[in-house]
């Protein structure tokens, strides 16, 4: 009933049986055979919320999107798993395996991993997307004769100076909030590049001035298919690790690695060989209540921003949701939902005492679930991405005291 066109491609088509619209309501009733229709739509453009399979299996589309932006395909995905695996710079990061009773959730799951990104040599998932980016940057700028711009609230900046410059020798800037603590700027300063500090609300326009005025190519810290794409690898990483998983939590900030690991993961499904082929995996984002950028997105239909976030995850407070991370939300996400400080702190101590030191933008997905966030996840096998550990022992040491 539902097959995929092409390995290459995420058209998909589905023969609708018995489905017709009656006064704004999807009914059934009966056509003959020969006069079903053959409708061809885009899985990057529908959410799974729009699709019920019936146990006759008839396809009911209850509502269409309208197609957006591009989402990565599965070529792209393939070849960023290709880069990503031959950077020295990226680890195959770990499961640390049933930790559902150390940790403290919530509900009784089934199992309950944690996809270690904290272990990451610049300890967070940025340097997966990175990698990819740098592999796909033209020739002048690789050459040294256009310098790089971007904006980061700290992990984003890490890897970008840590691969560009200090490995690769070129000249960058990263553009940050004045709020970051200095830590970060002095790490980044470190690998050699240059850091400009400026307001929240000012991140954009600094950053496009940059590139309209001084000749500056701009690499994006989230809303970029080559990054995405990168982060990809992560996904197929965990159904790799662990192909019966039910559920995948992910810490959302501009949405660069909860599009990648989605779009992988729900790509994977409809692949045959793939060790998830066929299988029903929810995916969920978890963002701070006080910058709620793609929560706000799904409801309110469109990219939201948020230019004055109230939170101590600074790293997942930039001033947007991506319009290219949205589509990919949209597509293949069940939810985004929201966790407060107090639940960030409480997973960050819980972590750490199982050994892990975890930034609280790192912390969202484990909070999300011990706060009971994430629906019904009773008797399923649940992995949660620790997305960062990059915190100062001094700012640990305040925030779970």
């Amino acid at each position: 009933m539902f097959a995929k066109s092409t390995t290459a491609s995420p058209m998909f088509l589905a023969i609708i049986l018995h489905c017709v619209a009656i006064n704004g309501s999807t009914e059934c009733m009966s056509v003959f055979s020969d006069s079903c229709s053959i409708l061809c739509f885009s899985m990057l453009s529908v959410s799974s919320h729009y699709i019920n399979l019936c146990e006759e299996g008839t396809i009911f589309i209850v509502a269409m999107a309208t197609p957006g932006l591009q989402c990565i395909t599965w070529e792209q995905i393939q070849d960023a798993e290709r880069v990503v695996e031959a950077d020295k710079n990226v680890i195959r990061t770990p499961l640390f395996r049933d930790v559902a009773q150390r940790i403290g959730l919530a509900s009784p799951v089934k199992s309950f991993h944690l996809k270690l990104e904290n272990t990451q040599v610049t300890g967070s998932f940025k340097i997966r997307g990175l990698a990819n980016q740098l592999a796909k940057l033209p020739a002048n700028v690789m050459e040294g004769s256009q310098s790089v711009v971007t904006m980061s609230g700290g992990n984003y900046g890490r890897s970008f100076s840590y691969l560009l410059c200090k490995e690769n020798g070129l000249k960058a800037t990263v553009v940050m909030p004045r709020t970051v603590p200095y830590d970060r700027v002095e790490r980044i300063q470190g690998y050699g590049a240059t850091v400009e500090l400026c307001d929240h609300a000012d991140i954009l326009k600094t950053v496009d001035d940059h590139v309209a005025n001084d000749n500056m190519y701009m690499l994006h810290s989230f809303d970029d298919p080559n990054i995405i794409s990168g982060h990809a690898s992560c996904g197929l990483e965990i159904i790799a690790d662990c192909p019966d998983v039910d559920v995948i939590v992910v810490c959302c900030g501009g949405g660069g690695i909860l599009s990648g690991i989605a779009a992988a993961v729900k790509h994977s499904i409809q692949t045959a060989g793939s060790p998830v082929f066929g299988r029903n995996i929810r995916i969920f984002g978890v963002e701070p209540e006080g910058a709620p950028k793609m929560h706000q997105s799904l409801r309110d239909g469109k990219p939201a921003t948020c230019l004055h976030p109230k939170t101590i995850a600074t790293g997942l407070s930039p001033p947007m949701a991506g319009d290219l991370t949205y589509e990919h939300v949209k597509a293949f996400v069940e939810d985004v939902v929201l966790v407060n400080d107090d639940e960030l702190k409480r997973a960050m101590l819980a972590l750490y005492n199982c050994g892990q030191v975890v930034e609280p933008s790192g912390a969202a997905s484990v909070a999300a679930l011990m706060a009971n966030k994430i629906p019904n996840v009773e008797g399923q096998r649940v992995v949660a991405v620790v997305t960062g550990g990059n915190v100062t022992p001094t700012d640990l040491a305040k925030l779970i005291g």
